[in-house]
This record gives C-alpha cells, sequence and structure tokens, in this order.
C-alpha cells in the first residue's frame, strides 16, 4: 500500500482536501494528513482522521506520541502532496524555513513532492511567490497549477485549487515514477 502524506495549509479552500483524502483511501492509499496550525481554524482533525484511517498530526513534538512526527511521517513515503499550499507554505519551502510540522517534513522527505497552491489572485501572480515556485520546481518539485475564477474575497484571476480530480490525478502519477 502507497503512503501519501497530504499536507494542508490555511487556505479557505482547505474543506476540499476532505474530497481528496476520500478520494486516496477509496483507492487503497494509506494516506496520513498533517495540518499547519492555521489549518487548524478551517478544517477538522477529526475529520481526516475518521477519513483517512489514520491520526493527524498537527505538532512536530506531541505529548500524546513518543515519535518525532517529521521523523516518523517520512518513513516509506511514497509522495508528499500539499493541497491546498498557500503562498506562506511555498515560501517556508523554498526559503528552507522548518518552523512547524509540515515544513519540517517538507525538508525531510526523499520522495517526490507534488504543491497544488491556492490563494489570492494577486498573492499568486506576486514576483516574490512566482520566484519561490520557480526556486521548488528548479530542486524537483512538481505542480498542480491553480485554475482561474472567483476566489472566495471575490477577486478574480488565477489562484483557485486545481479541480480535486486534477490533484489526484497528478498525485497517483507522481506515485508511479
Amino acid at each position: 500500500m502507497e503512503k501519501i502524506i497530504i499536507g494542508v495549509s490555511s487556505s479557505i479552500a482547505a474543506y476540499k482536501t476532505y474530497e481528496l483524502t476520500r478520494l486516496f483511501v477509496k483507492d487503497g492509499y494509506d494516506i496520513h494528513i498533517v495540518l499547519t496550525e492555521n489549518a487548524l481554524n478551517l478544517v477538522s482533525p477529526l475529520t481526516f482522521e475518521t477519513l483517512s484511517g489514520n491520526p493527524v498530526y498537527t505538532q512536530s513534538f506531541a505529548r500524546e506520541r513518543r515519535e518525532m512526527g517529521h521523523i516518523s511521517l517520512k518513513e516509506n513515503a511514497s509522495l508528499l502532496l500539499v493541497a491546498p499550499a498557500t503562498a506562506n507554505i511555498i515560501g517556508k519551502f523554498a526559503g528552507g524555513i522548518a518552523d512547524d510540522l509540515l515544513s519540517t517534513v517538507f525538508l525531510s522527505v526523499a520522495c517526490p513532492v507534488l504543491i497544488a497552491p491556492a490563494m489570492n489572485p494577486g498573492m499568486y501572480s506576486h514576483p516574490a511567490v512566482q520566484e519561490n515556485i520557480a526556486k521548488l520546481k528548479k530542486w524537483g518539485a512538481a505542480f498542480v497549477d491553480p485554475s482561474s475564477g472567483v476566489v472566495a474575497c471575490g477577486d478574480e484571476g488565477q489562484g483557485r485549487l486545481a479541480e480535486i480530480e486534477d490533484i489526484f490525478k497528478a498525485a497517483k502519477d507522481a506515485v508511479k515514477k
């Protein structure tokens, strides 16, 4: 059974990752969820635990577990999928900043990394974000580009999380490589 780590950052699109998790589990994947602290304001660990059948990780050092999350999570991982990925988490990855569990996991994995950005169109098109994406691509990370449309704040442009089916297909393809 292929192990996929799904990182969820604090985009309003985070709720869409519930469906993504369901699709992977239905297809026989072993799914492990990592939520950023801010994602906890938007989605529930309990829902992800119920859908994945695995504990959800939110902290690097959890008292209820005796392992270090970033070390145990990476073992036997076939893919790190970050969906949705905010400008903040993309910037942390590109800057080598490891100040939360998801950014630490990113730096520790040896498996392929697939990132699905979701953010305000102005943020997505900002040169800093585009430079960070280019840097991560140069390092070997793959991206599922966001789609265009109206986002939660009412702005319109490229920044909406890609369709869940497109992310699912890209992730399955990445695991096969």
